[in-house]
Parts: structure tokens; sequence; C-alpha cells
């Protein structure tokens, strides 16, 4: 587990990722590093955070568009 600074948004979930330093706003949480970055489908319970597979799956399947050319073009660079 890590330590981070994070922004909760209005939708209740982290939508920003600090680094572990205090700024305004930011709240001190502990999170596995797999979680760091992950944005709109962590929540933060007890300040600890956890990923909400169902919220992660609506949000890939509204982008999977984009995930798909993404992918492509990473395979481009290899």
């Amino acid at each position: 587990m890590i330590k981070a600074f994070v922004k909760i948004g209005e939708n209740g979930y982290v939508n920003e990722w600090v680094a572990p330093r205090e700024d305004a706003g930011y709240l001190l949480i502990e999170a596995d590093e797999s979680l760091v970055n992950n944005l709109d489908c962590v929540k933060v319970e007890d300040g600890i955070a956890t990923l909400d597979k169902e919220k992660q799956e609506e949000l890939q399947e509204e982008n999977k568009d984009l995930l798909e050319l993404l992918e492509e073009e990473r395979k481009m660079y290899e």
C-alpha cells in the first residue's frame, strides 16, 4: 500500500491523483499501487481506496473505441 493525495469528484470517485504531497483540497489516502492513476472508478472508504469493478467495466464499455485505438497505436510502436 502507498499513500497518495487525491481529489474526489462530485460523483464520489477519485478524479485526480497527486504526488505524495499535500495541496489544498486533496485527501491523504492509502491505495494499492495498481489503483494509482485509475480515474472515475475508485472510491475512498475510511481513507482507503477501493476499486468499483462495475463502474470500471461501465467506463471501459463507454470508451471501447478509444481503448481499441490506443491498443492499435501501442502495437505500432512495439
